[in-house]
């Protein structure tokens, strides 16, 4: 709870620092009260703590709040400069960061649905207006209206399939909700609970940015700041993967021959749908929106299979994944500077003047296309045997055969990198934060691939 607390608070401090004009304090400030989060997380290890029958923090939550906030400390590592151009009060914007992510721990620590809604909300309430802050351009202006629209409709969605699942449990909390689908046969559970579990699942698919509920993720990803789809692409898909799994791992196991086939098809039809739109985009945004709908569809293997290893499995995958994506759009945020898009053959020639670039672009990418030994490989190797151990064959050959489309969308940009053609980059000089971050995400996709197991006993029990 202290961990909670402290990120809220830490969210308002920071606007009233930007209230008073203190910009220079705003990084520092912010980067020091995420450690302390971060620390103060960790020590709730083994601890197991209910507050009120409403969050629990066990080691999943544990394991997965850590992530949240370790990839909002590089993503606010980066923030300074990548908001060099921008004159709006960024205040604002680190503000948003903290109460989304806020949002997403709750949504990693619920035990009641009342919880999980909130959660739901305050990280998606938050993203809607970080989405539009480029205020004076309409591509902003645009995916924030869609992000808004097709949001509040999902949360609808969303809350009418919780508020079934109430109706026929008479309880939000999922230690009653199972204890009902354990002691009910699955014929005789009432159809309003099974149109609530559908519901619902469609309400995360959304937000997990599944198919066919993805249509917002490309123009959001290429219209927010970049900065901010960093956020989306990382931050967001941990948390509602994260609750996704941890709902229907702890409530709905006991009934998966209702929901299995419909979960089954939405997985299938986003690792191929999200690989093949990769393939022809020639926008580099638009082309990581597109796989992160990919990478949406692996993330839902673990869901399917449900068994003793698909929590290390969501875990180690989310972890790798952010870290590459992160390390992916900080090439990006260099390349593209005061704009907020960058054309894949603008990565060309970029191995001549900006060696550290090119190598972060290199391993980031040939990671997400599960190149050994990198971590992406290991991650990809560990879903797909643990949905092997469920029977889960044909949603694993379709998964290789995604990641296989993957490598030539993901080749394409490095190939390009040593092009000696056309308009070459100018030497990037970035801050120290920026470094580091670049640094780190090439340490960590390095180690996790050479040492897979130093994550695998997370999220622990």
């Amino acid at each position: 709870m202290s961990t909670l607390i402290l990120l809220s608070l830490l969210g308002f401090l920071i606007l009233f620092l930007g209230a008073f004009d203190q910009k220079k304090l705003l990084i520092p400030v912010a980067l020091l009260g995420l450690i302390a989060a971060f620390v103060l997380n960790a020590l709730d290890w083994g601890s197991n703590t209910a507050w009120f029958g409403m969050m629990t923090y066990d080691n999943y939550a544990v394991s997965f709040n850590g992530l949240i906030i370790f990839t909002l400390i590089l993503i606010m590592l980066m923030a300074s400069w990548h908001f060099r151009y921008e004159d709006s009060n960024v205040a604002d914007i680190y503000a948003l960061m903290l109460f989304s992510a806020t949002g997403g721990v709750i949504m990693t620590s619920y035990s009641s649905l009342v919880m999980l809604f909130v959660g739901v909300e305050i990280l998606s309430i938050a993203l809607y207006i970080m989405a539009g802050s480029r205020r004076l351009h309409l591509s902003s202006n645009e995916s924030a209206l869609k992000y808004f629209l097709l949001g509040s409709f999902a949360s609808g969605v969303l809350l009418f399939g919780l508020t079934l699942l109430f109706g026929v449990c008479n309880s939000f909390d999922l230690a009653v909700i199972s204890d009902y689908v354990s002691n009910t046969e699955t014929e005789k559970i009432p159809l309003l609970f099974k149109t609530g579990v559908f519901l619902t699942m469609i309400g995360f698919t959304f937000k997990l940015g599944a198919a066919p509920f993805h249509f917002w993720s490309p123009d959001v990803y290429q219209g927010a700041p970049t900065l901010i789809t960093a956020f989306m692409a990382t931050v967001v898909k941990t948390a509602a993967i994260a609750a996704f799994y941890k709902l229907f791992d702890t409530c709905f196991s006991g009934m998966d021959s209702v929901w299995y086939q419909a979960l089954w098809v939405i997985c299938v039809v986003t690792m191929l749908l999200g690989n093949v739109s990769a393939v022809m985009q020639n926008e580099a945004k638009r082309m990581l929106a597109w796989s992160g709908v990919a990478h949406a569809g692996y993330l839902l293997l673990p869901v399917l299979a449900l068994n003793e290893l698909s929590a290390s499995s969501v875990f180690y995958y989310s972890v790798v994944y952010s870290v590459g994506s992160i390390t992916a759009f900080s090439v990006v945020i260099a390349l593209s500077g005061a704009k907020n898009e960058l054309p894949i053959d603008q990565f060309k020639g970029l191995a001549k003047n900006n060696p550290l670039l090119t190598a972060a672009l290199v391993v980031s990418m040939f990671s997400m296309a599960g190149i050994p030994p990198l971590a992406g490989f290991f991650a990809k190797y560990f879903l797909f045997v643990n949905a092997m151990n469920s029977n889960l064959l044909i949603a694993v050959l379709v998964a290789i055969l995604g990641s296989l489309i993957g490598v030539y969308y993901y080749f394409r940009p490095v190939v390009y990198a040593f092009h000696n053609e056309g308009n070459i980059p100018e030497r990037i000089e970035a801050n120290v934060g920026f470094n580091l971050v670049v640094f780190t995400g090439m340490f960590l996709t390095l180690v996790l691939g050479l040492f897979p197991d130093l994550l695998r006993a997370f999220p622990g029990n």
